[in-house]
């Protein structure tokens, strides 16, 4: 993780054109379609919010505000073409306020169209946005590259720096290096690139070029090392090993063009404006702030772009329609996923983020079908297994999901990678469901073995056995060692408030379980068992209103049958 941005410059990342202006003063028809425009933004509704800016900015063309939110929104929703038009525009107009990404946008174009000189022409000034200008001097570099070859590109790149962050740098002066046929300079680069980010285009750039370079032993130590990370690295790693067992090698990142690397400008960007967004919203979220749905606009319009330089970046691919899978539009996430090949290593992945699509749009049958079809053609997709278990156990099929996680474990190796302890743990909360103890408890041993620093393992055999009255000291032990790992985790903490209540240890367990509601004032296991303990301690009006929040934030079945019995009955005997 790292801090290069300003926080001026976050916020414009990532809250740009998300309707804080002021409301214009036009007929009608434009207010209706702005004011449509900023209500699809606010639900995140890109498609929406692109019409509807589009619209009011053809009755009112003299809004630099519309015609910025036009703009950003059909970058947002991949209508390239259409956003160059209003690009276009926005640098015309000397009262548009444009940041620079209007002519980063369309220098970037221009490079796909190999009209270098149009995009450096545009790049000349400098960008006025910091979260822009070390993407923009990069993208400049690479159409001097397609200009005048990759020695001058390295040149001027070199040159160019100055204040603005310089983690994004090394992997294109890697990539240009190698174009240039300097060799060590690349190696040093890659490393650089490994160091300042390292990412999933890094290791893949730099693993190619590993084996390229023919030292076989330095290849299977990079690999081997990656494939102790979970998902796509370890499919990369996996790919990588076999090329260099069967003696071939990869020609990925040997010759990148202009737009291919312009493409991976633009994805770096995104993912760090995300990896950072998301790093600060965590933050204000422990610290109890309310913060609201989620904006990943800015990262959306980088990857948008990344994908029209480059549609066969499977990486950007995936990230695109993964945020289009958080934003509820789960149709066009799919079409996205659906671009990826079965010999991409993100291949795996965008099954599994099909089948959340589908299950999101309750179509379970063709979700179980996706993943199902993953587990047949590939022994080793245990991701994928995983997530078909979850698929089941989500509905109530808790015996086909411990089927599938047998099957899954009996592929691990004698001594498996320390994120295994997901899968015991997983066949461990299947089979409390169905009521197998003891087979759930050896499962939770083993997780605690393989990850004794796991908070979620920890807290999972601690209060299983606190539940069950089982070695009370060593429960406990295990809770508050879980807890001091993730002291701002609400489920965890609820575990601890839980296992007090289990034992009638009333005034202990609603100092945790109120902690764990402040931390976790959506979760409706948490708000259930609150209401619970104000029961216990005579403060039934308290106990009801909380029960009734349960309702509210939709709980399972199961769970608002219990809490409806509770608000209308109290706490019998058979609930505590």
């Amino acid at each position: 993780m790292f801090s290069y941005f300003s926080k001026s410059a976050l916020l414009t990342a990532g809250i740009a054109a998300s309707g804080c202006m002021a409301l214009p003063q036009e007929n009608d028809s434009v207010v209706g379609d702005y004011l449509s425009g900023r209500y699809a933004a606010r639900v995140q509704n890109v498609d929406g919010a692109a019409s509807s800016y589009s619209s009011a900015h053809i009755n009112s063309p003299s809004a630099p505000s519309i015609l910025r939110d036009a703009f950003f929104f059909q970058l947002a929703a991949g209508e390239i073409e259409k956003a160059l038009v209003f690009a276009k525009r926005l640098t015309e107009s000397e009262n548009a306020g444009d940041d620079g990404l209007a002519r980063t946008v369309l220098a970037a174009d221009a490079i796909k169209k190999r009209q270098y000189e149009i995009a450096l022409a545009l790049l000349e000034e400098p960008i006025p946005a910091d979260y822009l200008q070390s993407t923009a001097k990069i993208i400049k570099a690479w159409a001097i590259e397609g200009k005048s070859g990759a020695g001058e590109a390295l040149t001027a790149l070199q040159d160019s720096f100055g204040t603005e962050y310089k983690g994004f740098y090394p992997l294109h002066q890697a990539l240009l290096a190698q174009k240039a046929l300097q060799i060590e300079d690349a190696r040093a680069s890659h490393e650089m690139a490994l160091m300042a980010f390292g990412g999933s285009v890094e290791h893949a750039a730099y693993g190619a070029f590993l084996e390229r370079a023919g030292d076989d032993a330095e290849t299977k130590e990079f690999y081997e090392l990656l494939a102790n990370d979970p998902g796509p690295s370890r499919h990369m790693a996996r790919q990588g090993l076999a090329r260099v067992d069967n003696g071939g090698v990869s020609l990925d990142f040997m010759n990148s063009t202009p737009a291919e690397g312009v493409s991976i400008a633009f994805y770096s960007l995104a993912n760090a404006i995300l990896q950072q967004a998301s790093s600060q919203r965590a933050a204000a979220e422990r610290a109890g702030f309310n913060v609201g749905a989620a904006n990943y606009n800015m990262p959306l319009v980088l990857t948008q772009l990344a994908i029209h330089l480059d549609p066969s970046f499977d990486d950007a691919q995936r990230f695109a329609g993964a945020i289009l899978n958080a934003y509820g539009d789960n149709e066009k996430a799919v079409e996205h996923f659906l671009s990826i090949e079965k010999t991409s290593p993100f291949y795996e992945q965008s099954r599994i983020e099909i089948a959340a699509a589908y299950a999101a749009l309750k179509r379970d049958d063709e979700a179980i079908r996706v993943l199902r079809s993953v587990v047949r053609d590939d022994p080793k997709a245990l991701e994928a297994r995983l997530s078909l278990s979850g698929l089941y156990a989500a509905r109530d099929r808790h015996g086909d999901a411990v089927k599938v996680l047998d099957e899954l474990i009996a592929r691990l190796p004698e001594k498996p990678e320390t994120d295994a302890w997901r899968y015991f743990i997983s066949r461990a909360a299947a089979n409390l469901e169905l009521d197998e103890w003891e087979k759930a408890q050896t499962d939770l041993e083993y997780a605690v073995e393989l990850a004794p620093e796991e908070a979620t393992t920890l807290n999972y055999l601690g209060y299983s056995w606190a539940e069950r009255g089982l070695n009370l000291e060593k429960a406990f032990e295990l809770i508050e060692k879980a807890v001091a790992l993730e002291p701002q985790s609400g489920a965890i903490i609820d575990s601890l408030g839980w296992a007090h209540y289990q034992l009638g240890n009333y005034d202990e367990a609603i100092v945790h379980l109120e902690k764990a509601a402040s931390l976790e004032p959506g979760d409706p296991t948490i708000t259930d068992h609150l209401g619970d303990i104000y029961w216990q301690k005579g403060r039934a009006i308290e106990a009801r209103y909380q029960w009734r929040r349960v309702l509210e934030l939709e709980p399972d079945e199961k769970t608002a049958a219990s809490v409806r019995e509770k608000i209308e009955n109290g706490l019998t005997d058979a609930d505590k």
